[in-house]
């Protein structure tokens, strides 16, 4: 995940945690309940962001993976065209040297 990623990701858990205080402390209640319910509401908050961190990285990985396997499949698919179009190539130009050499004329010593 790219730094800017993470990023955005923190403030995305931060506003959920400052929104789920700031509902808490609006909320009529005794000390101790809104204390005990803005914890509840951080760790449920943090243990979210765990997670969707954990998905993310993992679906990261995998296309991370499966790009580069793509691109060494069109890497190889790439050297074998280029290596038949060198071999096409010189075919050519050999069988154009057998046929300007049995063209010409032969001289006599």
């Amino acid at each position: 995940m790219s730094e800017r990623g993470r990023g955005e990701f923190w403030a995305f858990v931060a506003g959920l945690l400052a929104g789920g205080v700031a509902a808490v402390l609006y909320a009529p209640a005794k000390g101790e309940d809104t204390r005990k319910k803005i914890r509840e509401t951080a760790e449920e908050t943090y243990h979210k962001g765990e997670e969707l961190y954990g998905k993310g990285k993992v679906e990261a990985e995998k296309i991370y993976h499966d790009g580069r396997e793509k691109a060494e499949k069109i890497f190889a698919e790439g050297r074998t065209k280029v290596e038949e179009t060198i071999d096409y190539v010189k075919d050519k130009v050999h069988h154009e040297e057998e046929v300007v050499a049995e063209s010409a004329p032969k001289t006599k010593k």
